[in-house]
């Protein structure tokens, strides 16, 4: 009689706590993915941190944890992670009442790019771990890849060849913001800059006398096409390298930048314009409208996104084009485009093994850009 009670109270043990904990297991149950850089350089090791908070009396003696993530996040001797299409990871815990874990997590990115985790799936089981216990919860977790740096040293001969150019063809204009003063006004000067209270007082019309800021501007054009069927990946991100590489070179001499490319963003779909610009805050924005470039998305033939996108031409205005693709319809877009600027130049990343086309207009430069 004593085995029967015995063997009764067993079953209510089991239903009752598999009962309570279909019920509450997920109750008060947190799980998060963070990385704990908002950006990294590609080739750098970068973090993520997993946070499971149980904050209830029911503990959970087997919670496993998964989430996916690019392929080109490489966890550095992580066990528990499975790459095929995509980067698999899955960590198990025994989570106690009312406690915290957190692990951290280091991977290193290997290629340029935004890279999201926007779901982690947790299941548990009950206390004779019989029961399969499942939910998934909703993460914003995400992270720039930015694009590393050309070779500085190859760089720096084209690069000074090009603030020669903007120097032979710097020009001034007058600057709103620079008064040095009020005078008399003439039948030529704008309306907008007379001085009302200097006239008030007078009895004359007096306007204000500005002073005149010297005008460099570069404007950096990325083709990302290909020019066959053949799609060489390798090409197109060191043309994105080259982009990241100038960009820094001019801001740090204090020159407005701007960058076309009629790659598409992978976040909003659109084609990368950027006008021009100077400063640190640029120069972020700048690398991550670089890292969302999606090379997989459909593009627009260059020529025509360069006779769109540039209607008038704007005097002084370096040129610079990084484009593996020599197409003659893109030669010729580019001629139209640099006639009426400064000296412009075409930068075409090749393998040692590629032929370059000629191309003569006296208004640009070519350089070949050897890619290994």
């Amino acid at each position: 009689m004593g085995i029967l009670y015995i063997a009764f109270g067993a079953a209510c043990i089991y239903f009752l706590q598999a009962v309570i904990y279909k019920k509450l297991w997920n109750k008060n149950l947190s799980a998060a993915v963070e990385f704990n850089q908002h950006a990294i350089t590609e080739q750098e090791e970068g973090e993520l941190s997993e946070i499971i908070l149980n904050q209830k009396w029911l503990p959970l003696p087997m919670l496993r944890v998964k989430f996916e993530a690019d392929r080109h996040l490489d966890f550095i001797q992580e066990a528990n992670v499975s790459v095929t299409d995509r980067c698999y990871k899955h960590d198990i815990f025994s989570v106690m009442m009312y406690q915290k874990i957190t692990r951290r997590l280091k991977f290193k990115a290997n290629r340029r790019g935004f890279y999201e985790i926007k779901q982690i799936n947790m299941d548990s089981t009950d206390l004779f771990m019989e029961k399969h216990l499942d939910m998934d919860v909703e993460c914003n977790a995400y992270i720039y890849v930015y694009p590393g740096q050309a070779d500085p040293r190859r760089l720096l001969i084209p690069f000074q060849k090009m603030m020669g150019e903007l120097l032979t063809k710097r020009y001034t204009y007058e600057d709103p913001f620079e008064f040095q003063g009020i005078r008399q006004y003439e039948p030529f000067d704008n309306m907008r800059d007379v001085n009302w209270k200097a006239t008030a007082r007078s009895g004359e019309l007096r306007t204000n006398v500005h002073g005149f800021t010297m005008r460099q501007e570069v404007c950096l054009l990325l083709n990302l096409e290909s020019e066959t069927l053949m799609d060489d990946k390798d090409l197109k991100e060191e043309s994105i390298r080259l982009v990241n590489s100038l960009a820094e070179m001019f801001l740090a001499q204090i020159i407005p930048v701007g960058v076309y490319s009629n790659a598409r963003d992978l976040v909003t779909g659109k084609e990368l314009i950027l006008p021009q610009g100077g400063g640190s805050q640029h120069l972020t924005l700048l690398r991550e409208r670089l890292a969302r470039l999606d090379l997989s998305q459909p593009m627009e033939d260059f020529h025509i996104f360069l006779e769109r996108s540039f209607e008038e031409n704007r005097d002084g205005m370096l040129y610079v084009l990084i484009s593996s693709s020599q197409r003659q319809e893109v030669s010729r877009a580019f001629g139209r485009l640099a006639d009426n600027s400064a000296k412009s130049l075409w930068m075409i990343p090749m393998h040692s093994w590629m032929e370059q086309r000629e191309f003569s207009n006296e208004n640009v430069s070519v350089m070949r850009w050897d890619v290994e």
